[in-house]
């Protein structure tokens, strides 16, 4: 216990010096493929400028590997047309097409393996830290980190920074992998509201603002956003995929939400809560864990990085 309040502290006081104030900031929404220093191709999706200071957010077509890098070292437009054939780019036509009703649309499955993805929705409850202590105590993940993909909202980072810390924690212990997936800033919802005008659907919500601004409350904490977005809800229709292709991103679905009665298969994206607001998600998620034991030593259970799900 000594040792994990001491780490806890290291973690919280770590990410509040690496946290710039952002006071003044600009952030926007642009395109720019270029080449770095090293000539790897890359994309940057957003401008970050602070003063004198210019960064990109920048999107490795070919890995989905995101960084953050100063204006300078991206170097010159390289728009030669090459990235239109790449991973990235053919993941942004394929998944912002419209499912056949408001939910679930985007890449909901993978070829093979599990995906795990974690939603930390706005809420008062207490995180759910069992979910992820089973998961790491599980025969195949023995000495590796555990792939994970963690949709989460700014307006719950902004009220269980102490949890928060306690995941970054588990990742710099090597227990965690961790894909950071926009869930928007303050995920709106209203249990009163049909599907067509809940969520981001709500009259008066401004889409690209949910983005960004959850997109910089990762960054402001030294996180990088990945380039995969999770619908609050799974609720989206074609005007939004629209938006949402506009601002580069991949939308993410699931085709297992254990609480709704999904049930995981090989290749399935798996959805679970963690915030502490759907605890029959969790429980299955622990029974489904018990009952692969056998192939979880074996080693037939494999969890992945989320961006294996789309392939090549």
């Amino acid at each position: 216990m000594r040792y994990q309040a001491a780490l806890l502290f290291a973690v919280l006081m770590a990410a509040q010096w690496l946290a710039p104030s952002f006071a003044g900031a600009e952030y926007k929404a642009v395109f720019k493929p270029a080449r770095d220093s090293q000539g790897v191709l890359r994309i940057a999706i957003r401008r970050l400028t602070e003063g004198p200071r210019t960064r990109y957010l920048t999107v490795e077509p070919e890995s989905f590997a995101t960084a953050l890098i100063e204006g300078p070292e991206l170097g010159k437009a390289d728009d030669d047309g090459q990235w239109k054939s790449t991973p990235y780019a053919v993941a942004l036509e394929k998944y912002n097409a419209p499912a056949a009703g408001l939910q679930d649309s985007g890449l909901t499955r993978g070829g093979s393996g599990l995906f795990l993805t974690v939603d930390l929705c706005p809420s008062t409850k207490k995180m759910d830290m069992e979910l992820f202590k089973a998961a790491i105590g599980e025969p195949h993940m023995k000495d590796r980190p555990l792939p994970i993909a963690i949709a989460v909202s700014g307006m719950w980072m902004e009220r269980h920074e102490d949890e928060l810390a306690w995941i970054l924690g588990m990742e710099k212990k090597g227990d965690l992998s961790i894909t950071w997936v926009n869930h928007s800033f303050s995920h709106p919802y209203d249990r009163d509201k049909p599907l067509e005008d809940n969520f981001l659907l709500k009259p008066g919500v401004d889409f690209e603002k949910e983005v960004l601004e959850d997109e910089l409350a990762l960054i402001k904490r030294g996180l990088l956003p990945s380039p995969f977005f999770r619908f609050p809800g799974l609720v989206a229709d074609k005007g939004l995929l629209e938006k949402l292709k506009n601002l580069f991103l991949i939308p993410v679905g699931a085709d297992a939400w254990l609480a709704k009665g999904g049930k995981p298969r090989e290749g399935s994206i798996i959805l679970v809560h963690g915030n502490g607001n759907e605890p029959e998600g969790v429980k299955k998620l622990l029974e489904f864990y018990g009952e692969k034991k056998k192939s979880s030593e074996l080693g037939e259970l494999r969890f992945l990085p989320l961006r294996e799900a789309i392939g090549r």
